[in-house]
C-alpha cells in the first residue's frame, strides 16, 4: 500500500503549515514531540560550560543549534508547530513535562533542598503546577481534569523526578543557569502553557456550559491566575504586583480569545477576518476553519497568539524587552482612563482604593521627574548664556 503524501494528524494539515519542508508524513506527532524533547535534553546536558558563562555566548550557541536543526524539521519545526496546534485538543508531552519540571524546580528554589519529598511532590503540584486549572474547574462546576487526564499525573512525576532524582543534579543546575539552552527551552514551553491553559478553559466552558458569554472569560481568568492566587493566599508569594500583572495579562488574552474563537462561532453572519457572510456554504466553511464544534479557534489564530506570546517571553528573558504589551495597555491606558473618570465624577470609594492611590503617586512622581528635567534644562541654558 502506497504511503500517503499528506502530512496530517488529528485532522491538522501540517504540510500546509510547514510548506517548503522535506517532510512527507507524520505517523504519530506525540512521538516526534518526545523525540524533540529528548534532543533538547541532550543538548542541555552536553552544552559546553564555556558557552554558558555569558548570555551572548549562550545565544550564539542557540543560534548555531537552530541553524543546524533547520535541515532536520522532523525534530524541530514539526514538534514545535504540532505542539502549538495540538494544544487545542490535547496536552502535548513537550508542554506538560517541562511545565511539571518548572513547578517542581520553582518549589525547590523557594524552599531549598531539605524539604521532605512528599511535601515537595504534593505542594509543587497544587501551588506551582496545576492549581489554576483545579481552581477554574471547581469554581465553574466542571470535572477536574488535572486528576483525570491520562498524561498529567505520569508526566508530573517525570518532571518532579528530573528535578529531585536526576544524577549529578544536572537538569536543576542548568535550570538555574539563565544562560543555558535548557533555561530558554523551558521559558518557551512555560510561555506556551501559560497562554494555552486559559484558552483551553475558555473553549471547554463554551462547549459544556450554556452561558457562552461571561462564563468562558471567567473560566479563563480563573485558570490563568488561580495558581498565583493560591500562592498568595497561603503566603507562598507576598508580591501583589505579580498577581495584578497576571490578572491583566490573563484577562486581555481571555477576552481576545473569546472574541475571536467563541463569539466568532456564535455569530454565524459575521467573521472578523472575512467580513459579512452571505451564503450558507461560506458559513459552513468558516465554522470548519474556526473549529466551531469544539470552540477551539482556527489553527492559524492559535499559532499567531501562542507564537507571539512565546517569542515576547523569550525576548524578556534575554533582556531585549521589558514587561508585556497587554499589561501595559491595561495598566497605562484602560486603568488610567477609568481612574481619571472616577476622579472627575468624584466616585468616592474608587478614589480611596489602594490601586487608585498608587496610580496617583505614580503620576505625581512622573510629574516631579518631568519638572526636574525642565528645571535642569533651564539651568543649563542660563549657564550657557552667562
Amino acid at each position: 500500500m502506497a504511503e500517503s503524501t499528506t502530512t496530517t494528524h488529528d485532522g491538522v494539515d501540517y504540510r500546509s503549515i510547514l510548506e517548503g519542508t522535506r517532510v512527507e508524513n507524520i505517523w504519530d506527532a506525540p512521538k516526534h514531540q518526545l523525540l524533540g524533547l529528548c534532543t533538547i535534553a541532550l543538548i542541555a546536558i552536553f552544552q559546553p560550560s564555556s558557552m554558558t558563562k555569558t548570555r551572548s555566548r549562550s545565544i550564539a550557541l542557540w543560534v548555531a543549534i537552530l541553524a543546524v536543526a533547520a535541515s532536520m524539521p522532523e525534530i524541530t519545526s514539526i514538534p514545535i508547530l504540532s505542539t502549538i496546534v495540538s494544544t487545542g485538543t490535547s496536552y502535548p508531552y513537550m508542554i506538560v513535562i517541562p511545565h511539571s519540571f518548572i513547578a517542581a524546580a520553582s518549589y525547590r528554589s523557594k524552599h531549598g533542598d531539605d524539604v521532605h519529598f512528599i511535601k515537595s511532590l504534593f505542594l509543587a503540584f497544587f501551588l506551582y503546577g496545576f492549581g489554576g486549572s483545579i481552581v477554574s474547574d471547581l469554581l465553574m462546576g466542571l470535572p477536574v481534569t488535572a486528576f483525570s487526564h491520562v498524561r498529567i499525573i505520569p508526566c508530573y512525576i517525570v518532571g518532579w523526578s528530573l528535578v529531585w532524582l536526576f544524577p549529578f543534579d544536572i537538569f536543576y543546575q542548568q535550570y538555574n543557569n539563565s544562560s543555558s539552552v535548557l533555561c530558554y527551552f523551558l521559558q518557551a514551553c512555560e510561555a506556551i502553557d501559560a497562554v494555552t491553559t486559559p484558552m483551553g478553559r475558555i473553549s471547554r466552558s463554551a462547549r459544556e456550559l450554556q452561558n457562552k458569554t461571561s462564563a468562558p472569560i471567567v473560566a479563563g481568568l480563573f485558570a490563568g491566575i488561580g495558581g498565583a492566587g493560591l500562592r498568595h493566599a497561603v503566603g507562598e508569594s507576598s508580591s501583589i504586583e505579580v498577581l495584578v500583572t497576571g490578572f491583566w495579562k490573563t484577562l486581555s488574552y481571555s477576552v481576545l480569545w473569546w472574541w475571536l474563537a467563541v463569539r466568532n462561532c456564535q455569530d454565524g453572519t459575521y467573521d472578523p477576518f472575512a467580513g459579512n457572510i452571505t451564503s450558507e456554504e461560506e458559513r459552513i466553511l468558516l465554522q470548519e476553519y474556526n473549529n466551531c464544534k469544539s470552540y477551539g479557534g482556527s489553527n492559524m489564530l492559535r499559532l499567531i497568539i501562542v507564537g507571539s506570546h512565546t517569542i515576547w517571553t523569550i525576548l524578556v528573558g534575554v533582556g531585549l524587552v521589558r514587561g508585556h504589551p497587554m499589561v501595559w495597555l491595561c495598566k497605562n491606558v484602560l486603568v488610567r482612563i477609568g481612574t481619571s473618570l472616577a476622579r472627575f465624577l468624584q466616585m468616592g470609594p474608587a478614589l480611596k482604593s489602594v490601586a487608585f492611590k498608587e496610580l496617583v503617586l505614580v503620576d505625581e512622581k512622573v510629574n516631579d521627574v518631568e519638572k526636574k528635567k525642565k528645571r535642569n534644562i533651564k539651568r543649563k541654558k542660563s549657564k550657557k548664556r552667562d
